[in-house]
């Protein structure tokens, strides 16, 4: 194997398709960013697939998770959770700020929200002609969402904010086919790229290409699919295991064995 590899890596390279990319990055697929043209437009049909891919890998995760326990010894906090939150539990959802050693992380998650919402969709917007696009975007946003997990309890959460990450992936789904049946109106093949570019009074230059609808889908199906698995691990927090099943006669004796005491105290 050694020698097969060093036969291979030694020969001359040969003509390859990157050249090709390079050149008609701008002219037929309308961006600079090479990687990105590759993506949602030269390889298009390729990605839609992926995507697909992705969000059933999604909904699958969520399903095997969703009357999933965890095992009994994995449910106690460690030692220096259940020192640092000794007085804080139990926690109130409808508490501004959660207390102990969480309040300042839980301050600073909040802050950090609003400001990855605008850098995702920043990445998205600048994708097709400098580094971003869809999958970057995504994965900040979906980021930005499990960090109010992490540092503000899956109860405070869902009290405040509705995420539903199913409407994201089918949303997503949704936005990247509707931009590839579009080219079907201008009596184009499916996925086919189109431009539009426009000077405007107050915005002046203004280029749209309907790869920004691709994007936009690609956008969506991250965050939903990141979120839902992520999601689902968060919310095993919530769970306890099941009871290990017992015989009926080992069940009753326990749960009598307490006043079978009291009476056994009262009558000595």
């Amino acid at each position: 194997m050694a020698g097969l590899a060093y036969a291979i890596l030694t020969r001359p390279a040969g003509p390859g398709i990157s050249s090709f990319f390079l050149e008609h990055s701008l002219a037929q697929g309308g961006g600079r960013n090479v990687v990105n043209v590759i993506l949602v437009d030269f390889r298009g049909f390729d990605t839609l697939g992926e995507i697909t891919v992705v969000g059933i890998v999604a909904l699958t995760v969520y399903k095997l998770l969703r009357r999933f326990r965890p095992a009994p010894e994995s449910i106690i906090l460690p030692r220096p959770q259940r020192v640092g939150a000794e007085g804080d539990e139990p926690r109130d959802p409808d508490e501004t700020l959660p207390l102990g050693y969480m309040r300042v992380p839980a301050v600073l998650g909040r802050l950090l929200l609003p400001v990855a919402g605008v850098i995702s969709v920043f990445f998205l917007l600048r994708g097709h002609n400098a580094p971003g696009g869809g999958f970057v975007g995504g994965l900040v946003m979906s980021t930005a969402f499990i960090v109010q997990y992490m540092v503000s309890g899956t109860l405070w959460v869902e009290s405040r904010m509705r995420i539903n990450p199913q409407n994201w992936i089918g949303a997503g789904l949704l936005s990247a086919a509707g931009a590839g049946a579009g080219a079907w109106l201008a009596s184009r093949s499916f996925l086919t790229s189109m431009a539009w570019h426009a000077r405007l009074p107050l915005l002046g230059e203004v280029h749209l290409s309907s790869t920004l609808l691709f994007d936009l889908g690609v956008y969506l199906l991250v965050v939903g699919a990141t979120t839902l698995m992520l999601i689902a691990l968060a919310h095993q927090s919530l769970r306890s295991h099941r009871a290990p099943s017992v015989p009926h006669d080992t069940a009753t004796e326990v749960w009598r064995s307490p006043a079978a005491q009291t009476e056994s105290g009262a009558a000595s």
